[in-house]
């Protein structure tokens, strides 16, 4: 072998060995994302319970973040009025983490098999993987979670506005209103929102992922990053995640929040789509500041959960 040949080989063997660090047996990334995934959610859902209540009141005068903290801890006290309807969401956190891990890594695994065979054939060195297709990878991932997400946030949020609406006094289960769902509106009904949520999924796991690696890359390559320590440096990187999803797609969520819980406000039975629900809050009292109730106590939710999720899996994957 001369030494073009060696050169061409040791940069092949660079690219691979630059992905064959996060590949990981399928079962233990399954169940590293799982993990990440409910440690995520028991953090981040008393705010979420917040968020969607604020994004779906139907309250003419504007109510404030602490109004609603308050109402809900008076009128319901704090597991039932915060953690209204963990259970399915913990399961579906669980389920979808370890798919939006799996399916990025499925992606990141497909590019880097993709441009190595363009290496070998074109003797055209790469680095590592471009940045564009970690945020593909990403995009990819999120559309394969979106079928999952959209049934179990589909009955997380009414659960978490039905009781606003009774004032603390419903017996509604997930059981009930998965039944109630399926009778009115059939097995089709489960998925009322996909659209909205398969947008924010697509594009905001793209950047979430984007940004994620984003940062994780400076770190990597700065000669002298300003924070030194690899713990802080993967939770500072999962929180910046979480932070630019949900400021890039919180409209999105906002009006994916009303779709699947008109049907608690509505009981007309008439369904209206993601554009007729966007003009109706740009054009109530608030304008387009009704595209974004409940997002200041969603970026006190997401650093702690996101940082977490991502450091979680990462510390897994790192010992076991």
């Amino acid at each position: 072998m001369d030494i073009s040949q060696t050169t061409i080989h040791n940069e092949q063997q660079h690219i691979a060995s630059d992905t064959q660090r996060e590949q990981i047996h399928p079962i233990k990334e399954i169940t590293f994302g799982a993990i990440s995934g409910m440690i995520g959610k028991l953090v981040e859902f008393p705010f979420d319970t917040i968020k969607v209540r604020l994004q779906s009141s139907n309250s003419v005068l504007p109510i404030s973040t602490f109004q609603m903290i308050s109402s809900t801890y008076k009128n319901e006290g704090f597991f039932n009025g915060f953690y209204k309807g963990l259970k399915a969401p913990l399961y579906g956190a669980c389920l979808e983490t370890a798919i939006l891990f799996s399916s990025y890594n499925l992606a990141s695994t497909f590019f880097v098999n993709t441009l190595n065979d363009y290496d070998k054939s074109s003797r055209h060195h790469v680095d590592s993987l471009p940045f564009w297709t970690k945020c593909a990878s990403g995009g990819f991932a999120g559309f394969a979670a979106s079928f999952i997400l959209t049934p179990v946030e589909l009955i997380k949020c009414q659960l978490q506005v039905v009781n606003l609406v009774s004032e603390g006094k419903s017996t509604a289960s997930y059981s009930s209103l998965i039944k109630s769902t399926l009778r009115n509106e059939g097995v089709t009904g489960l998925w009322n929102g996909l659209s909205s949520t398969m947008t924010r999924e697509v594009i905001g796991t793209s950047i979430w992922f984007g940004t994620y690696e984003y940062i994780n890359d400076y770190y990597k390559t700065a000669k002298d990053p300003w924070i030194k320590n690899h713990d802080i440096q993967l939770l500072l990187s999962g929180a910046m995640a979480g932070v630019t999803f949900n400021l890039s797609m919180f409209p999105v969520d906002t009006v994916k929040s009303n779709i699947q819980t008109q049907g608690i406000y509505n009981k007309q039975g008439i369904n209206a789509g993601f554009w007729s629900i966007f003009k109706s809050l740009i054009s109530k009292n608030g304008g387009v500041k009704n595209l974004y109730k409940g997002l200041g106590i969603t970026m006190v939710r997401c650093i702690p959960a996101n940082a977490l999720i991502f450091y979680s899996y990462e510390v897994l994957k790192r010992n076991f």
